[in-house]
């Protein structure tokens, strides 16, 4: 695939993305049950009520991290001469991060409801065991993968294009402060900070992640100029430097 094609498809995906963070904040708003942390009895009776915000919300996630595989390809591109190492190393850990969130959510959106069912009409016994377990439904409970392990990723491709000039300087900086963000809401799950956790989703997965997938889909749709001749590195050894040749 060449570079037009790539930077279209990835394009276009990058805005599903960011469309998808959308969908999961409006949810996330609809959804009274979101706000429901310590009581699981309360949470599950809150599901088999109205259970339908939660797995649209569900699907939002499964659907952009899909979408997700289209557009990392081409958002890596951008960069990928300019430190080769860190750009493909990241990289895998966005494709991991968003493939535990695609099989996480999936699996969630067929569970939750059959929990929830199961919870309004089986007795003490089959309640308990919902609340006790419900956290088997995750593959990932602390978010390590599915937050850590994003955030170096936006951090590296926003970095290294500030540092070359290669997207504008609003975009980079919304890029590394989604990259802080997404690595803060995992660190505040992990550690039990409920204000962290909820300052990071909203300036992180509200606010900074749609714009930054929808801005620099746009960009990437309306192509990026490649730079033409050799890019100077720096050398692995000694104290010169190495070229390579883009054009």
């Amino acid at each position: 695939m060449d570079d037009n094609r790539l930077n279209r498809l990835g394009g276009t995906c990058a805005i599903l993305v960011g469309v998808s963070y959308l969908v999961v904040t409006a949810c996330f708003v609809l959804d009274p049950t979101q706000l429901i942390h310590d009581d699981k009895h309360r949470l599950w009776t809150g599901l088999a009520e109205n259970g339908t915000p939660r797995v649209l919300y569900y699907w939002a996630y499964a659907l952009g991290a899909i979408f997700a595989f289209g557009a990392i390809p081409a958002i890596a591109d951008l960069v990928r001469d300019r430190h080769e190492g860190w750009v493909r190393w990241t990289t895998g850990l966005a494709y991991l991060s968003f493939g535990v969130t695609a099989v996480e959510t999936f699996r969630l959106v067929t569970a939750t409801p059959l929990w929830a069912t199961e919870y309004a009409r089986g007795d003490e016994t089959v309640r308990t065991a919902i609340v006790t377990t419900d956290l088997l439904l995750r593959l990932d409970p602390a978010t390590w993968l599915r937050f850590g392990a994003l955030g170096p990723f936006f951090l590296v491709v926003s970095v290294l294009a500030r540092r070359h000039g290669l997207l504008s300087r609003p975009l980079t900086y919304v890029g590394m402060a989604l990259g802080v963000l997404t690595s803060t809401a995992a660190l505040g799950v992990a550690l039990g900070v409920g204000p962290l956790v909820l300052v990071s989703a909203i300036l992180g997965g509200a606010v900074a992640a749609p714009l930054w997938f929808i801005w620099i889909g746009v960009v990437l749709r309306r192509g990026v100029p490649r730079p033409v001749g050799p890019v100077r590195e720096p050398a692995l050894a000694g104290g010169g430097v190495k070229e390579t040749d883009n054009g």
